[in-house]
C-alpha cells in the first residue's frame, strides 16, 4: 500500500534539544488575511481550533507567530512563492512566501504536533497541482464540489478546473441562454459559495467551456448551429464555425461565465476532439469558408486554429489567460498556414494518435505545456476492458511530474520540472459516464490517487 503521508520537509536543520508545542497563543498577521483560512484549517486541526488567536505583538513562550513575507532561508530556492521555513525555539515563528504558503506551513505544523528547535523549510518541486472536475456530464452538487476543495487544500493542491460543458450536460446556470444548462446545474449564488471557499484556501478556481467541440449539450435546441459532415448528419457535438451566428452564440455564453469567474487567472477553451483531426476532408464546407476567407491555400484546419484564435483573443481581452488542449495542433498530417497564438497554455493529455504533435513541436515553438497525461492522471467514470482507475503506488513510484505521454513513433517525452515551459500538472476526474458512480463513489474511488498525485508533485 502507498505511503499517503507528505515527506519528510526539504530542509531540517536542529539546533539544541529542546521541543516546541503549541502551548501558548496563534499570533496572526495584522492584515486578517489568514483568519478564514485558519478557521477552515481548524476543522482538521483542534489544537489549532482551541488555541487564542490575535493580531501582532510580540511572541511568548509557547505561542506560534505567523508572519507573511522574506523567508532567507529559501532565498535561491525555485519555491513557486509557495514555501515555509519554521524558526521554532521557546516560540515558534512560521515565515510564508504568501497567504497560501502560511496555509501549507500551517498544515505542516499541526500535522507534525511539535517541532525539534532549528529550522524548518518545505516548498512545493511543481508550480501548478491541479485538478480538473467534469462537472459537464455528471452533476456534482455544491457541497461534494466544496468538501473537495478542502482535500485540495489538504493535499497542498493550488488550482480548481471547473470544466461545466460537456456533450451530456451544461451545469451553470445561464441569463444569457437559459435553454442551455441541463435539469440539473449549479446555481451563480452556489458557484460563488465555491468561489468564495476556494479563495477562503488560496485555491484558484478556473473555469473549462470547451469548444468548439464537446458542445452537445449546448447546442440541443440550437441545431441549426452544429456543424455539417459530408454524407451524414451535422455533428451534434461541434459547433459550426462557419456560421459568424453560431461563434456569437458561443461568445455571448464565453462572456457570460467570463464574468462569473472575473477573480480567476485562466480560462480553459478546450479544443479538444472538434471532429476526428485525421479527416477534415468529411467537411467540405469548412474547407471552402477557409479558401474563402482566409486565403486559397488554406483549408479546414486553418479555419479550426483561426476560430480558436478568435477565442483566445475575446478571452484574453477579459484579462484571462488561455489554455487548449494539444491534439488538434501541429498535427504532422496537416499543413498550417493560421499560425495559432503564441501566448496560451498547452494543456498535454495524450499522444494516442501517431497523427498528434510530440511535445517537443509545442517545445520548439515556444509554448507553455501542462502535464494532463492521460495514462496515470485520468479517473474516469467508466466501465470498459483494459481500464483502471489511476493508482496510487503508481503516481507515486512510476510516474513523475516532467513525464508526459508516451508518442507512438517519437518514444518516451520527459521535460525537465525546472524548465521556463514547465507550468505543472493536472489529475482529472471524467464522469464519461454520469450515472455508473455517485458522487461519494467519485471520492472513495479517487481520494487516495489524487493524494499520491498531491504529494508525487511537492516531494
Amino acid at each position: 500500500m502507498a505511503n499517503l503521508q507528505f515527506p519528510q520537509p526539504k530542509l531540517v536543520e536542529k539546533s539544541g534539544g529542546g521541543v516546541w508545542r503549541l502551548t501558548g497563543r496563534v499570533v496572526l498577521p495584522e492584515c486578517q488575511c489568514l483568519d478564514r483560512a485558519v478557521e477552515l484549517l481548524g476543522e482538521d486541526y483542534p489544537a489549532l481550533a482551541a488555541a487564542e488567536k490575535v493580531h501582532g505583538g510580540e511572541a511568548r513562550d509557547g505561542d506560534l507567530v505567523v508572519c507573511v513575507g522574506r523567508a532567507e532561508t529559501l532565498e535561491g530556492k525555485n519555491t513557486f512563492g509557495e514555501g515555509f521555513v519554521v524558526e521554532a525555539g521557546p516560540a515558534a515563528v512560521l515565515t510564508a512566501q504568501s497567504e497560501r504558503a502560511a496555509v501549507y506551513g500551517l498544515r505542516t505544523v499541526f500535522e507534525s504536533g511539535e517541532l525539534a528547535y532549528g529550522v524548518t523549510a518545505d516548498w512545493p518541486s511543481t508550480n501548478e497541482r491541479g485538478l480538473h472536475l467534469d462537472a459537464g456530464r455528471k452533476y456534482y452538487t455544491k457541497q461534494w464540489i466544496m468538501e473537495q476543495v478542502k482535500d485540495l487544500s489538504r493535499n497542498r493542491m493550488n488550482v480548481l478546473w471547473l470544466h461545466f460543458s460537456e456533450n451530456e450536460g451544461f451545469r451553470i446556470d445561464s441569463e444569457r441562454h437559459p435553454e442551455v444548462p441541463s435539469r440539473f446545474f449549479l446555481t451563480k449564488d452556489e458557484v460563488r459559495e465555491i468561489i468564495a471557499l476556494c479563495n477562503s484556501l488560496f485555491v484558484d478556481i478556473n473555469p473549462a467551456l470547451d469548444c468548439p467541440g464537446h458542445l452537445g449539450t449546448a447546442l440541443l435546441e440550437h441545431p441549426r448551429w452544429r456543424l455539417n459532415r459530408e454524407m451524414a448528419e451535422p455533428l451534434y457535438s461541434a459547433l459550426d464555425i462557419t456560421n459568424p451566428d453560431a461563434r456569437a452564440f458561443l461568445l455571448e455564453l464565453v462572456d457570460e461565465y467570463a464574468e462569473l469567474f472575473a477573480g480567476s487567472k485562466v480560462f480553459h477553451i478546450g479544443g479538444d476532439e472538434f471532429i476526428d483531426f485525421n479527416h477534415f476532408e468529411r467537411f467540405p464546407e469548412m474547407e471552402a469558408y477557409a479558401k474563402e476567407h482566409l486565403g486559397p491555400d488554406c483549408g479546414g484546419v486553418d479555419l479550426y486554429v483561426e476560430f480558436l484564435n478568435q477565442v483566445i483573443a475575446h478571452v484574453r481581452a477579459k484579462g484571462f489567460q488561455v489554455r487548449v488542449w494539444n491534439d488538434g495542433l501541429f498535427r504532422p498530417d496537416q499543413a498550417e498556414h493560421v499560425k495559432l497564438d503564441k501566448d496560451v497554455q498547452i494543456a498535454f493529455w495524450s499522444n494516442w494518435d501517431k497523427n498528434m504533435a510530440p511535445l517537443q513541436a509545442f517545445l520548439d515553438r515556444g509554448y507553455q505545456v501542462v502535464n494532463y497525461h492521460a495514462d496515470y492522471l485520468y479517473y474516469i467514470l467508466l466501465v470498459r476492458k483494459n481500464y483502471a482507475d489511476p493508482d496510487p503506488d503508481k503516481l507515486l513510484n512510476e510516474w513523475h511530474p516532467g513525464m508526459f505521454p508516451t508518442h507512438p513513433t517519437c518514444g518516451e517525452q520527459v521535460l525537465d520540472t525546472g524548465s521556463e515551459h514547465m507550468l505543472g500538472c493536472c489529475y482529472s476526474i471524467w464522469s464519461d459516464w454520469p450515472d455508473e458512480q455517485s458522487e461519494e463513489e467519485v471520492h472513495q474511488r479517487s481520494v487516495d490517487s489524487i493524494r499520491a498525485f498531491g504529494i508525487r508533485c511537492w516531494q
